[in-house]
Protein backbone atom coordinates (compact mmCIF):
# COMPACT_ATOMS: atom_id res chain seq x y z
CA UNK A 1 0.00 0.00 0.00
CA UNK A 2 2.68 2.37 0.68
CA UNK A 3 4.63 1.73 -2.64
CA UNK A 4 1.59 2.53 -4.58
CA UNK A 5 0.88 5.69 -2.25
CA UNK A 6 4.37 6.74 -3.39
CA UNK A 7 3.72 5.56 -7.02
CA UNK A 8 0.62 7.52 -7.20
CA UNK A 9 2.16 11.34 -5.70
CA UNK A 10 5.11 10.58 -8.11
CA UNK A 11 2.24 10.44 -10.92
CA UNK A 12 1.03 13.82 -9.85
CA UNK A 13 4.07 15.48 -9.76
CA UNK A 14 5.07 14.62 -12.92
CA UNK A 15 1.44 15.50 -14.21
CA UNK A 16 1.63 18.94 -13.15
CA UNK A 17 5.25 19.81 -13.92
CA UNK A 18 4.17 18.59 -17.66
CA UNK A 19 1.07 20.78 -17.85
CA UNK A 20 2.86 23.88 -16.29
CA UNK A 21 6.05 23.39 -18.10
CA UNK A 22 4.67 22.54 -21.84
CA UNK A 23 0.87 22.64 -22.19
CA UNK A 24 0.01 25.96 -20.78
CA UNK A 25 3.09 27.53 -21.91
CA UNK A 26 2.13 26.46 -25.16
CA UNK A 27 -1.67 27.49 -25.04
CA UNK A 28 -1.28 30.98 -24.48
CA UNK A 29 1.88 31.73 -26.08
CA UNK A 30 0.81 34.79 -28.19
CA UNK A 31 -1.26 36.48 -25.46
CA UNK A 32 -0.60 40.47 -24.95
CA UNK A 33 0.55 40.74 -21.71
CA UNK A 34 0.89 44.39 -21.52
CA UNK A 35 -2.80 44.79 -22.40
CA UNK A 36 -3.44 42.23 -20.51
CA UNK A 37 -2.10 44.02 -17.51
CA UNK A 38 -4.25 47.16 -17.92
CA UNK A 39 -7.07 44.79 -18.13
CA UNK A 40 -6.67 43.09 -14.86
CA UNK A 41 -6.06 46.93 -13.49
CA UNK A 42 -8.98 47.81 -14.91
CA UNK A 43 -10.81 44.21 -13.47
CA UNK A 44 -9.82 45.18 -10.07
CA UNK A 45 -11.48 49.16 -10.22
CA UNK A 46 -15.45 47.76 -10.12
CA UNK A 47 -16.26 48.09 -6.58
CA UNK A 48 -16.60 51.84 -5.50
CA UNK A 49 -18.11 51.09 -2.03
CA UNK A 50 -18.60 48.19 0.41
CA UNK A 51 -20.46 47.58 3.51
CA UNK A 52 -20.38 44.34 5.67
CA UNK A 53 -19.80 42.73 8.92
CA UNK A 54 -16.24 41.50 9.68
CA UNK A 55 -14.75 39.42 11.65
CA UNK A 56 -10.97 40.41 12.49
CA UNK A 57 -8.40 37.27 14.15
CA UNK A 58 -5.07 39.50 14.71
CA UNK A 59 -1.57 37.97 16.17
CA UNK A 60 1.31 39.82 17.27
CA UNK A 61 4.60 38.31 18.28
CA UNK A 62 3.71 40.14 21.68
CA UNK A 63 0.44 39.59 21.95
CA UNK A 64 -1.88 36.39 21.70
CA UNK A 65 -4.77 36.20 19.01
CA UNK A 66 -7.58 38.66 19.19
CA UNK A 67 -10.68 38.79 17.87
CA UNK A 68 -12.48 41.87 16.71
CA UNK A 69 -16.11 41.85 15.28
CA UNK A 70 -18.09 44.94 13.52
CA UNK A 71 -19.51 46.55 10.64
CA UNK A 72 -17.26 47.94 7.89
CA UNK A 73 -17.91 50.94 5.38
CA UNK A 74 -15.24 51.85 2.53
CA UNK A 75 -15.05 53.67 -0.54
CA UNK A 76 -12.32 53.93 -3.28
CA UNK A 77 -11.23 57.14 -1.90
CA UNK A 78 -9.75 55.22 0.50
CA UNK A 79 -11.80 56.07 3.80
CA UNK A 80 -13.22 53.67 5.93
CA UNK A 81 -15.32 53.36 9.03
CA UNK A 82 -15.44 50.27 11.96
CA UNK A 83 -18.08 50.03 14.19
CA UNK A 84 -16.80 47.35 16.39
CA UNK A 85 -18.50 45.60 18.68
CA UNK A 86 -16.15 42.95 20.20
CA UNK A 87 -14.18 42.43 22.40
CA UNK A 88 -15.34 46.23 23.19
CA UNK A 89 -17.06 49.01 21.73
CA UNK A 90 -14.87 50.95 19.29
CA UNK A 91 -15.27 53.34 16.78
CA UNK A 92 -12.23 53.60 13.80
CA UNK A 93 -12.66 56.39 10.94
CA UNK A 94 -10.49 57.25 8.24
CA UNK A 95 -11.10 60.53 6.48
CA UNK A 96 -8.96 60.54 3.94
CA UNK A 97 -6.88 63.09 6.09
CA UNK A 98 -6.60 61.69 9.27
CA UNK A 99 -7.28 57.90 10.98
CA UNK A 100 -9.05 58.53 14.43
CA UNK A 101 -9.57 55.48 16.81
CA UNK A 102 -12.39 56.35 19.41
CA UNK A 103 -13.31 54.55 22.94
CA UNK A 104 -16.57 55.41 23.64
CA UNK A 105 -16.67 53.78 27.46
CA UNK A 106 -12.83 55.38 28.38
CA UNK A 107 -14.50 58.73 26.16
CA UNK A 108 -11.05 58.74 24.45
CA UNK A 109 -9.90 59.47 21.06
CA UNK A 110 -6.50 58.71 19.59
CA UNK A 111 -6.02 60.43 16.41
CA UNK A 112 -3.04 59.52 13.74
CA UNK A 113 -1.73 62.03 11.33
CA UNK A 114 -1.49 60.20 7.86
CA UNK A 115 1.22 60.36 6.05
CA UNK A 116 2.09 60.17 2.26
CA UNK A 117 2.72 56.10 2.47
CA UNK A 118 -0.86 55.88 3.74
CA UNK A 119 -2.61 58.11 1.84
CA UNK A 120 -2.08 56.30 -0.89
CA UNK A 121 -2.99 52.89 0.35
CA UNK A 122 -5.12 50.88 -2.03
CA UNK A 123 -8.27 50.60 0.46
CA UNK A 124 -10.57 47.97 -1.25
CA UNK A 125 -8.56 47.86 -4.68
CA UNK A 126 -5.51 46.08 -4.14
CA UNK A 127 -4.29 47.52 -7.45
CA UNK A 128 -4.44 50.49 -6.89
CA UNK A 129 -0.95 51.57 -6.72
CA UNK A 130 -0.81 50.28 -10.23
CA UNK A 131 -3.89 51.92 -12.03
CA UNK A 132 -1.62 54.58 -13.82
CA UNK A 133 1.44 52.45 -14.32
CA UNK A 134 3.46 52.27 -17.27
CA UNK A 135 6.64 50.17 -17.68
CA UNK A 136 9.55 52.77 -17.52
CA UNK A 137 7.60 55.10 -14.90
CA UNK A 138 8.85 54.39 -11.37
CA UNK A 139 7.28 50.39 -12.10
CA UNK A 140 9.17 48.23 -14.57
CA UNK A 141 6.58 45.18 -14.78
CA UNK A 142 7.67 41.63 -16.10
CA UNK A 143 5.15 38.92 -17.08
CA UNK A 144 6.41 35.82 -15.48
CA UNK A 145 3.74 33.53 -17.62
CA UNK A 146 1.00 31.38 -16.47
CA UNK A 147 1.10 28.87 -13.67
CA UNK A 148 -1.29 26.80 -11.19
CA UNK A 149 -1.69 28.59 -8.13
CA UNK A 150 -2.66 25.65 -5.85
CA UNK A 151 -3.79 22.94 -7.47
CA UNK A 152 -6.88 23.87 -9.53
CA UNK A 153 -6.67 27.69 -10.57
CA UNK A 154 -5.06 29.23 -13.42
CA UNK A 155 -2.88 31.96 -12.26
CA UNK A 156 -0.83 35.07 -14.29
CA UNK A 157 1.67 36.02 -12.37
CA UNK A 158 3.88 39.42 -12.55
CA UNK A 159 6.46 41.17 -11.09
CA UNK A 160 6.72 44.11 -10.77
CA UNK A 161 9.86 46.51 -9.83
CA UNK A 162 9.02 49.62 -7.75
CA UNK A 163 12.41 51.58 -8.39
CA UNK A 164 10.93 54.52 -6.57
CA UNK A 165 10.99 52.81 -3.30
CA UNK A 166 13.45 49.88 -3.74
CA UNK A 167 10.09 47.51 -3.65
CA UNK A 168 9.64 44.23 -5.68
CA UNK A 169 5.86 43.39 -6.23
CA UNK A 170 4.98 39.37 -7.08
CA UNK A 171 1.36 39.18 -7.93
CA UNK A 172 -0.90 36.47 -8.94
CA UNK A 173 -4.17 36.55 -10.53
CA UNK A 174 -6.96 34.36 -11.34
CA UNK A 175 -6.71 34.00 -15.39
CA UNK A 176 -10.49 33.39 -15.42
CA UNK A 177 -11.74 35.97 -13.35
CA UNK A 178 -9.21 38.43 -13.02
CA UNK A 179 -9.45 38.88 -9.29
CA UNK A 180 -6.32 39.35 -7.45
CA UNK A 181 -5.05 36.04 -5.23
CA UNK A 182 -2.07 37.21 -3.82
CA UNK A 183 0.44 40.33 -3.30
CA UNK A 184 4.01 39.82 -1.93
CA UNK A 185 6.55 42.93 -1.09
CA UNK A 186 9.85 42.65 -0.73
CA UNK A 187 12.63 44.55 -0.59
CA UNK A 188 16.07 44.56 -2.41
CA UNK A 189 17.50 42.23 -0.25
CA UNK A 190 14.59 39.88 -0.89
CA UNK A 191 13.60 40.16 2.65
CA UNK A 192 9.22 39.69 2.75
CA UNK A 193 7.60 42.74 3.94
CA UNK A 194 3.98 41.88 3.62
CA UNK A 195 2.07 38.98 1.94
CA UNK A 196 -1.48 39.55 1.14
CA UNK A 197 -3.87 36.73 0.28
CA UNK A 198 -7.13 36.93 -1.20
CA UNK A 199 -10.12 33.95 -1.53
CA UNK A 200 -12.92 33.00 -0.69
CA UNK A 201 -14.56 35.30 -3.81
CA UNK A 202 -18.41 35.57 -3.83
CA UNK A 203 -20.47 37.07 -6.85
CA UNK A 204 -22.20 40.07 -5.78
CA UNK A 205 -24.23 42.50 -8.71
CA UNK A 206 -21.21 40.96 -11.37
CA UNK A 207 -18.36 42.10 -8.93
CA UNK A 208 -16.53 39.65 -7.23
CA UNK A 209 -15.51 40.34 -3.74
CA UNK A 210 -13.37 38.33 -1.56
CA UNK A 211 -14.62 37.21 1.81
CA UNK A 212 -11.77 36.38 3.27
CA UNK A 213 -7.89 38.36 3.22
CA UNK A 214 -5.20 37.23 5.12
CA UNK A 215 -2.20 40.22 5.66
CA UNK A 216 1.35 39.15 7.14
CA UNK A 217 3.22 42.09 8.08
CA UNK A 218 7.09 42.33 8.76
CA UNK A 219 7.81 44.16 12.02
CA UNK A 220 10.79 44.98 14.12
CA UNK A 221 9.43 42.64 16.51
CA UNK A 222 8.19 39.80 14.41
CA UNK A 223 5.56 38.92 11.85
CA UNK A 224 2.03 40.22 12.40
CA UNK A 225 -0.82 38.68 10.93
CA UNK A 226 -4.63 40.02 10.52
CA UNK A 227 -7.20 37.66 9.05
CA UNK A 228 -10.48 39.51 7.67
CA UNK A 229 -13.82 37.23 7.13
CA UNK A 230 -16.35 39.16 5.58
CA UNK A 231 -20.07 38.73 5.89
CA UNK A 232 -23.28 40.58 4.76
CA UNK A 233 -21.65 42.35 1.86
CA UNK A 234 -23.35 45.07 -0.20
CA UNK A 235 -21.64 46.71 -2.92
CA UNK A 236 -21.73 49.43 -4.77
CA UNK A 237 -24.01 51.85 -2.96
CA UNK A 238 -24.32 55.31 -1.94
CA UNK A 239 -22.53 56.03 1.79
CA UNK A 240 -23.80 59.05 3.03
CA UNK A 241 -21.03 61.26 3.70
CA UNK A 242 -21.43 61.60 7.43
CA UNK A 243 -20.25 57.75 7.56
CA UNK A 244 -16.80 58.91 7.32
CA UNK A 245 -17.24 61.99 9.97
CA UNK A 246 -16.86 61.14 13.89
CA UNK A 247 -18.80 62.85 15.61
CA UNK A 248 -17.23 63.31 19.26
CA UNK A 249 -18.56 64.77 22.93
CA UNK A 250 -17.89 67.90 24.38
CA UNK A 251 -15.45 66.51 26.91
CA UNK A 252 -13.56 63.59 25.02
CA UNK A 253 -9.95 63.54 25.49
CA UNK A 254 -8.11 63.64 22.93
CA UNK A 255 -4.35 61.77 22.34
CA UNK A 256 -2.00 62.14 19.47
CA UNK A 257 -0.01 59.18 17.90
CA UNK A 258 3.06 59.12 15.86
Amino acid sequence: MKKGRQCFLYIILIYSAFISKHFLKSLYADDDFPALFSEIIEANTKINTVEADITQYISTPEHAKEIFKGRYFADNKGRFRIEYTSPSKQIVVNNGADLFWFYPDDNTVYTVKQTADTENRSGINPLKEFNKTKSGENYSINYLGKHLYGFFTLAYHYRIKDSKNNLLFNIWVNVKTKVLLAKIITNNDGIEITKELYSDYEKIKNVYFPKRIDVYARTDTGINKNTTKYSGIKLNFTIPESTFKLHLPENVVKKYLN
